[in-house]
Order: structure tokens, then sequence, then C-alpha cells
């Protein structure tokens, strides 16, 4: 069954709602170039109090070693989901405590021999923020077709990127390992919806 994470987690209400309707994980934000930027701090508390079986997911952009491993540590995050430029020596750094995930995007071409170079647990792929502002909001059909190839290599692939209620029945076709979606399940930025998360959830298992 393809695997869930519910990303952009900015409050208590989401956590339990997305917990509740079936995600596998949820993503919290450290970079505070995104409009859903957490502070350690209320994360933490968010965490304190979820189901112990829900995967936490810290997502990070091009941040010093240092202050990615204080977080991860004291907020016993699961996983570490890197979005920016971090190269595999960065990567491999946090391998020992945590499980890896690498976003790519488009431009990183030839986006095969790009991925081949980081040995991490699971390889995402999304849209770059430049891009969605000009209007470019889902991942293209020939895109879609190179990630089927390297999902048919073996590699876990997760995709994000535009995902909603409407396309995620298209994007399903080509049996990624999981899905990442924020915007597509919000009323407003950082907050979810309730009848969006219940429904994108019922078709990603289904």
């Amino acid at each position: 069954m393809i695997k869930l994470k519910i990303c952009g987690i900015t409050n208590l209400e989401d956590a339990f709602l997305c917990s509740k309707k079936g995600a596998d994980a949820l993503g919290f934000i450290f970079s505070k170039k995104s409009p859903r930027y957490i502070n350690k701090q209320e994360a933490g508390k968010i965490i304190a109090k979820l189901d112990p079986f829900v995967v936490k997911v810290g997502v990070f952009l091009d941040q010093e070693k240092d202050k990615v491993l204080d977080i991860a540590l004291r907020l016993k995050l699961d996983v570490l989901q890197f979005h920016g430029k971090e190269s595999p020596a960065y990567c491999n750094f946090f391998k020992k405590n945590f499980k890896i995930i690498k976003v790519f995007f488009p431009e990183d071409n030839p986006i095969e021999k790009k991925i081949s170079l980081y040995n991490i647990d699971a390889y995402m792929f999304d849209i770059k923020y430049e891009q969605k502002i000009k209007g470019i909001t889902e991942l293209s059909d020939a895109f879609l077709k190179n990630i089927s190839e390297i999902i048919r290599s073996g590699k876990r692939v997760i995709i994000s990127g535009g995902l909603n209620v409407n396309n995620i029945g298209k994007v399903k076709k080509i049996k990624p390992y999981a899905f990442d979606i924020a915007s597509g399940v919000e009323q407003l930025v950082g907050k979810k919806d309730a009848n969006l998360v219940d429904l994108f959830i019922k078709k990603v298992k289904e």
C-alpha cells in the first residue's frame, strides 16, 4: 500500500486530524523560508502528544549541520528530509541516527545520474517554489514517466508537487513508495481542511 506523509503541520489540531485519518507520517518544516515554518519549541509540544506509531519527519533547507542535529535529537525525529542543495556527504553525516529523504526537481538533469550520487532511504520529487509561483503546479507527464523508470529500478520514490484530490488518481498509476502533500489539503496556508484530508487519504489508500 502506498504510504502518505502530510507536511507543513503547524498546530496540534491538524496533527491529530491527519493522524486519525490515517497519515503514515507528519512533516514539520524548520526552514524559515517556508510559510509553514514551525520552531522547535512549538513542534516539540505537538510531537510530545502524538501517537507513538506516527513517523515524525523534520524538513530542512540548506541549514547548518549542527543546528539540524540539535533539532533532530531534541525532538527525537525519525526521518530528516533535505529540500535544498545538500550534498551526498551532508546527507551521509546524519545516516547513523536517522532515515534520510532527499528532494530532487525536474531541473536536476540528468536526474538518474544526480540521484545515483546519493545513498539514502528515499528519493522525493517536487516542484521548486520559483516554478510554483509561475503557475507550474504539477510534475509533467514526461517527468512522471522518468520517475516511473526510477521506481522500477527498485528505489523508494516519494512524489510531491501539486498533488490534490483531483490528480492523485493519475499519479497513483506509477505506484510510488509514498506521496507527500501540504497545500493540496489546506483551507489556508498552514491550516488543513478536514474534508480534503479525509478525501485525499481515502483516494491514496483505496
